[in-house]
This record gives structure tokens, C-alpha cells and sequence, in this order.
């Protein structure tokens, strides 16, 4: 991909994202201005950027959406939900050809069709359609003549001559431009040839050069000397939609086959044409002037420090840039004779003019030779005062950032030496063991605890790096709430707390389902209408909570409402109903255990089934989504007042830490959050009730499992011997798992299982140990289930 266009989509998803943000906040906010400039500065930012590559279909759209921000940031429009909507949709859209844009380098072949319409509601505000021209809604129209002037000789005669005959056949016209740049438009970042290409229905182009070239000594590189004339079949509001930013520098002629004849025959046109006159306004932009100040800074510095302009095309370049910066000030000068006194007198004053409250700072005085007087202070504000050489110059952190990819692959290395450290324990053991030498086994010993304390380290500086916000999590939120609260018709607010909780990318990442599921289930099935809510005596707008809070090496996440809560007996019912329960457990069961129903497959309280919620599959898939995570899922409610679930997730997804055991004289890994405790239980104390062995511990009767049976493992217990017996809690449910012996905990890098093995979910995944074998780490709640269909 072009490296470019690589950068532009990175940073296209920084600046969605601001937009987004923007406006939803100033949804709420209408009136503020500052976040009027924040959204119109990041969708102007990303229209600049996307206008580098050919993407037109893209350049219209953020055009459109630009000028309707650009007339609510001017106070010509108050923004309101309908015009929020369309924006929001035009942004969305974007964000779906970027990525068909990450995938094939092209905006997809419906983009032009998908556009037109929200391109037709954007500018519907703003009294125009698709191609109604920024310029003639700002009011200074394009100037457009319809006699052929003296510079339609740029164009071949034979040309013109065909041109003509085919224009007299269809009784059509032609519209014809003459485009010439200002000199120093490449200051205000204007590209006038990629703005030429851009022409729709082009039919010729051609470059005019200057009549005389300068020479070598003379040449300022950052000059445009050239002018364009083109001929185009496009319409007259489209070329003033184009060229609307520079309305001054065209001519638009639009010609039929007489003019076109006429001309070619030298003849007069048939009637005088007044001459057009264009009034442009001076706008002052706090952007501009911003760069106009940092302009006249640096050119102050090249006019007065050592290395001094004098002469020659470096001096050129100088006046030019002052002549742009004052322009953009809405002071225009005349220094096309200025010599370097002048400048910095003209520097000086444009300085004080572009700051109304002005910082002072010296300027280190000339000490050349050349006659140059002792330079002014100049009037420079507070933020073109650092310099890149001071160290005390730095604002804000710096930030580098790096392709997630290159993250994994730096873990997936900080792994790889974790296993080699810990395999020098082993070396230790048979240098001492098979060779004798204590000496030898105690320096391994000591260079892995060296290794040890790099390892761990660099362990922990790689996790900090994986680690990110909740508020990365909680983005979407804020989008989606509003979306469906107004297909609703219901109001809600929505309140995030502990958005700077740390977690790990994959947490994060691996969360964001969950959450979708337990926000829309709130917003369909929790919180009331408005008139229901106060009926009920509660407020008529409802709060949705979205809390996170680490607690210690686990983050917990909360989705909270104040709706309707939980009604026990109609989940139970329900639950009935669909055959999840037995009649007994209608009968026995707690409002707490019947709350827990709706985690069941297939289980809803939705009397009818929409596009929203009501098939029975959300609240399933969250607690699988989480308990796969490794984390648990419990929700709490009252009726009437609310309901609340919270997901208790591990803070690290990368690195796990199990408890190794043997079975049958193969290793095995058993995350240790779910290990309760080992025990060696006498032969004699062991009990079967109903075919299924149990041990009584503690008053409680735990049901225990034969761990090697359950893998079908071949594998016999010495008669009369100790059971090993390792308890986990799964589902809140203790049992005991019969294995051959104990080992020690470890932490490992799990890799989830690939290829052949992918379909073994008994199996979490794999982890390689210090001596090179590689432990299988068990799926709890699928080997459970595994161990009730062989029994």
C-alpha cells in the first residue's frame, strides 16, 4: 500500500472519531463555539488530507459536510438533530469506504451512488443541491463571460475548428477555463494541477507557460509561474463548486460553435461584453493567522540571524511568503521591490497586527557584515515563542505510535524468553545431578536470577504497552445510545465513569460485544418510555451507567439502568414455559437463582422477537463471551428500580497464570483463578451417591471428577493410595477433580489452539514450559461437560 495513503487511513480514524465526538456533545451543547471550531477543524483537517488521492466521490462528501459546519460555525445555521443525523451518516458512510479503501486502495464502484443523496440533505440547509456552488452561496459568484476572449488561442486552431462543427450539429455548448494561480499559492497549501485534474468531463488541457523564464541564479523553486487552460463538458456549477476557493484566479467561458467560428475568423463578438468585476471579502481565520504569525517569525529569523538574506532568489522566496502572510492577515502590501530593511520594517508591523496581545521576545541581532540594521523586537505570541533547539521547548508527551502487530510480535518474543530463562533451572539441575559439579550448577542459578529480574521487567514494560483505557471501550457508546433512544422514543442519558481504567488491548477488545448486548438489552427491555417513567413517579429522562474499576489483577465493568428491573416470577414463568426448569424449580427457586435465568440459552422475556433483542441469544452470548475471557458475569436487580450486571474480567489477557498437574503422566494447565484448593483425601473417605464418586469437605458434598476418564486417558490409582484431588469453582459450583500429582503454578503466554486442534474446545489453548514441553491448558467448563456425557 502507498505509504501515504497508509498514514492518511491511520490518522482518518483519530479524526472520524473527533467528529463524532463533536457533535453528539454539541447535540447537547448547541451553542458552544468552541466545539463548533473543534468539529469543523477535524472534518477540515481530514478534507484536506483525503484530497491528496484520487478519491472524488470522497472529496465531494467531506465538501458537502464542510460547508454546512462551516455555516453553523458562522452563526448563518443553528444546528439541530435532523442536520446531526445527516452529518453523523455522511461520516459513517466514510468510515465504510475507508475501509474498503484499507482493503482494495479504491473507494467502492457504488460510492458516487451512495453519496449523491446525503450529499442532497447536506447542502439542503444551505439552498443548494449537489452542485450548488460555496462561492455563490457565500456570495461572490465565479466570474463567467460567454464572448471568446483573447486566451482561447492556447487551444489548437484545428481543434477549435472540430470543437465548433460538433458544437453546431448539437446545438450545445462548451465551457472553457483559463486558471491562473497566484505565484505564492503554494504557501496557502494550494496544488493547482491536482485541482485541474480533478475537472469532471475534461476534453483538453493545456499548460501555459511564461513568456520568459528566469534564469538559473534567479529561479525561486516555490514560485508557480504556470497558468492552465482547459475545455470541459462539465457544468457551469460544477467548475464553481471546484474552483470555488479560487474564484479570483479563473475565468469560466461557456461557448457555442458561432462564438468559437468568430473567434477562429477574427471577427468582433456580436455584443460587448462589461468587463466582471469580483468582490471578495477578507476573512480572517484564527488558523490562518496562526500560520501567518508562524510565516513571519521564520522570515524575521532568515532576514536578521546570521546567514542573512540579502539578494538573489532566497530574498524572492522571503517576499513572497511575507506578501501570503500578510494577505491571509487581510493586510496586503506591495513589497515586490523591498529590499531586507523594508521587510523586516514590514515583518515588524504585520507581527503586531496578527497579535492583539503580543508577547515581546528579543531576537538575536545580525552580525554580519552586511549593512543590515539592528533588527526591531519584534511582536511574536506566546506559542511561536519555542524553538525546536530549546530543551525547554517540549509541550505535551510524545507519542509514537506502532502497529498493533509489532506489539503482539514483542510479546510473543518476551514469551519465547521466558521459556529460555526457564530453562536454565533445568541445565542447573543436571550439571549438578549428571556432571557433580555444584559450582557450575550454582553460577546457572545465579545467571537466571539475573535473567529472571531482566525478563520480568521487560515483561511488565510490554504489558504497560498493551495496556489501554476503558475509554477505548466505551467510544461507541455514546453513537449508539442516542441512535437507538430516538428509534425508541425514548430518553436516556448516558453516564461513563472510570473511563482511564487500564486493561489489556485484548480485554478491550474481546469486550466490546458484551457491552453491545447488555446497552441495547437495557435500552429494549430496562429503561421505559417516558410517560411510563413518570406514571411510576420516577424522572422522565432514564441514566444508563457505564462504570469500569480495576481491582487488583481483575478490572471490573458495570452496565447499570434505573429502568423497570427484573420481574422474578415472569422470568420464571417464562423460563417454564420454554422447558428451561422444572416444575419443582419453579416452585423452590430464589428470586436471586431465577434473576440468573436470563444468562440461559434460548431464554427471553420479549413478547415479540425485533430487530433489537427478543431471540433468546444476547444474554447467552455474554456470559460465553466473558467466561471464555476467563472472567464471570453476575447481575443484580430490583423491581421498578433498576437492574445492574457486572463483569469481573482478568486485567491481562496475554499473560495467564495456571497451576500445572499430571494425569495419566501427561502435564496439564489449570487456570489458577479458578483453583479453590488441593487436598489428598485417604481412599476410605471417598463416597459414591447415585454412580458419581464424592467427598465430603467441610460439611459440603463436592462431587469429584476422574480427570484421566474424562480425556479418556488411560490410567489406575494404586489401591488404598491418597487421592489427589485439585477443587475448582466453576459457575459458582465447587468439584473435585481427581488427578496424579501436583506441580507448581507458572505464568505462561497462551497461544490458542490452530489447524488440526482447532475443534478440541476441552482446550483453551497451549503454553511451552522451560524444559521444552508444551502444556495443554484445559477448558474447565467444556471438560465438565465433557466428564457428565462419559459418566
Amino acid at each position: 500500500m502507498n505509504p501515504l495513503l497508509a498514514q492518511f487511513l491511520a490518522e482518518a480514524n483519530d479524526l472520524l472519531a473527533q467528529v463524532d465526538e463533536g457533535l453528539l456533545q454539541l447535540e447537547r451543547m448547541p451553542g458552544d463555539p468552541e466545539l463548533v471550531n473543534e468539529v469543523f477543524r477535524a472534518a477540515h483537517t481530514f478534507k484536506g488530507s483525503s484530497g491528496l488521492f484520487d478519491f472524488p466521490e470522497l472529496t465531494r462528501l467531506t465538501h458537502a459536510a464542510e460547508d454546512l459546519l462551516d455555516a453553523v460555525r458562522g452563526g448563518r445555521l443553528a444546528l439541530d438533530s435532523q442536520m446531526t443525523d445527516d452529518l453523523l451518516a455522511a461520516f459513517d458512510l466514510i468510515r465504510g469506504w475507508l475501509a474498503h479503501v484499507t482493503a482494495h486502495e479504491r473507494l467502492p464502484a457504488s460510492a458516487g451512488g451512495d453519496a449523491a443523496g446525503l450529499i442532497t440533505k447536506l447542502r439542503s440547509p444551505l439552498g443548494g443541491g449537489d452542485t450548488a456552488p460555496a462561492a455563490a452561496i457565500a456570495g461572490v459568484p465565479a466570474p463567467v463571460i460567454s464572448a471568446a476572449p483573447d486566451w482561447l488561442a492556447w487551444f489548437d486552431a484545428e481543434w477549435l475548428t472540430e470543437i465548433a462543427a460538433w458544437l453546431g450539429t448539437t446545438s450545445s455548448t462548451m465551457r472553457f477555463v483559463y486558471y491562473t494561480p497566484d505565484t505564492d499559492c503554494f504557501f496557502r497549501a494550494e496544488d493547482p494541477l491536482h485541482l485541474v485534474r480533478q475537472v469532471p468531463a475534461l476534453e483538453r488541457l493545456g499548460v501555459v507557460q511564461p513568456q520568459t523564464w528566469p534564469g538559473p541564479e534567479e529561479y525561486d523553486e516555490y514560485t508557480c509561474m504556470l497558468s492552465f487552460v482547459l475545455a470541459t463538458r462539465s457544468a457551469l456549477g460544477e467548475l464553481d463548486y471546484l474552483f470555488r476557493y479560487v474564484p479570483d484566479q479563473i475565468q469560466i467561458v461557456e461557448l457555442d460553435a458561432d462564438a468559437i467560428t468568430r473567434h477562429l475568423s477574427g471577427e468582433p463578438p456580436l455584443t460587448a461584453e462589461e468587463p466582471v468585476t469580483v468582490a471578495i471579502t477578507p476573512m480572517i481565520d484564527s488558523e490562518l493567522a496562526a500560520d501567518a504569525r508562524s510565516v513571519l517569525h521564520a522570515a524575521h529569523r532568515a532576514l536578521t540571524m546570521e546567514g542573512v538574506v540579502t539578494e538573489g532568489a532566497r530574498l524572492r522566496s522571503v517576499r513572497h511568503a511575507v506578501a501570503a502572510a500578510a494577505r491571509a492577515l487581510g493586510v496586503p502590501v506591495d513589497l515586490s521591490e523591498s529590499g531586507p530593511d523594508e521587510l523586516v520594517t514590514a515583518v515588524v508591523r504585520l507581527a503586531g497586527e496578527a497579535a492583539p496581545a503580543p508577547a515581546v521576545i528579543p531576537l538575536i541581532p545580525d552580525t554580519s557584515d552586511t549593512a543590515v540594521p539592528p533588527p526591531v523586537p519584534m511582536a511574536v505570541p506566546a506559542e511561536m515563542a519555542g524553538r525546536a533547539d530549546d530543551p525547554g521547548g517540549q509541550v505535551g508527551t510524545r507519542v509514537l505510535k506502532v502497529d498493533q502487530e509489532k506489539v503482539d510480535r514483542l510479546m510473543e518474543l518476551v514469551g519465547e524468553l521466558n521459556v529460555a530463562k526457564n530453562g536454565l533451572t533445568f541445565l542447573a539441575d543436571a550439571a549438578e545431578e549428571e556432571f557433580g559439579s555444584r559450582v557450575l550448577s550454582r553460577r546457572i542459578k545465579d545467571q537466571y536470577a539475573g535473567m529472571h529480574r531482566i525478563a520480568e521487567e521487560l515483561q511488565a514494560a510490554v504489558m504497560d504497552v498493551r495496556m489501554l483505557p476503558l475509554s477505548v471501550a466505551f467510544g461507541r457508546f455514546p453513537r449508539l445510545v442516542r441512535d437507538l433512544s430516538r428509534r425508541l422514543g425514548k430518553t436516556i442519558d448516558l453516564v461513563t465513569e472510570g473511563e482511564d481504567t487500564m486493561a489489556d488491548k485484548d480485554v478491550i477488545e474481546a469486550l466490546g460485544d458484551p457491552l453491545v448486548h447488555l446497552v441495547r438489552n437495557s435500552l429494549d427491555h430496562g429503561i421505559e418510555t417516558a410517560e411510563e417513567r413518570l406514571a411510576a413517579g420516577k424522572h422522565g429522562a432514564a441514566k444508563l451507567t457505564l462504570a469500569a474499576v480495576a481491582d487488583g489483577d481483575a478490572v471490573i465493568v458495570e452496565v447499570a439502568d434505573d429502568g423497570r428491573g427484573v420481574d422474578p416470577e415472569r422470568v420464571k414463568r417464562k423460563a417454564y414455559e420454554k422447558g428451561l426448569i422444572s416444575e419443582e424449580e419453579l416452585e423452590t427457586m430464589t428470586d436471586t437463582e431465577a434473576v440468573d435465568l436470563v444468562f440461559r440459552p434460548g431464554f427471553s422475556t420479549a413478547d415479540q422477537v425485533s430487530d433489537l433483542s427478543g431471540r433468546g441469544v444476547g444474554m447467552d452470548a455474554v456470559r460465553a463471551s466473558v467466561e471464555k475471557l476467563g472472567g464471570t458475569v453476575t447481575m443484580r436487580s430490583k423491581l421498578g428500580q433498576g437492574t445492574s450486571t457486572r463483569l469481573r474480567l482478568p486485567l491481562s489477557m496475554a499473560v495467564t497464570q495456571v497451576m500445572v498437574v499430571s494425569v495419566a503422566g501427561q502435564r496439564f494447565g489449570i487456570p489458577v483463578d479458578l483453583v479453590v484448593e488441593t487436598v489428598r483425601v485417604p481412599a476410605g473417605e471417598m463416597s459414591r451417591v447415585l454412580h458419581q464418586e464424592v467427598v465430603m469437605m467441610r460439611g459440603e458434598v463436592v462431587p469429584v471428577i476422574d480427570l484421566a476418564r474424562a480425556l479418556d486417558m488411560p490410567w489406575t490409582l494404586a489401591e488404598g493410595a491418597d487421592r489427589p484431588i485439585l477443587v475448582v469453582s466453576v459457575n459458582n459450583q465447587r468439584v473435585g477433580l481427581l488427578v496424579e500429582q501436583f506441580h507448581r503454578e507458572v505464568d505462561v503466554i497462551l497461544k490458542p489452539m490452530e489447524g488440526l486442534l482447532a475443534y478440541a474446545d476441552e482446550f483453551s489453548g497451549t503454553a511451552l514450559l522451560g524444559d521444552g514441553l508444551v502444556l495443554l491448558v484445559l477448558n474447565m467448563k467444556e471438560v465438565l461437560g465433557l466428564a457428565a456425557r462419559v459418566a
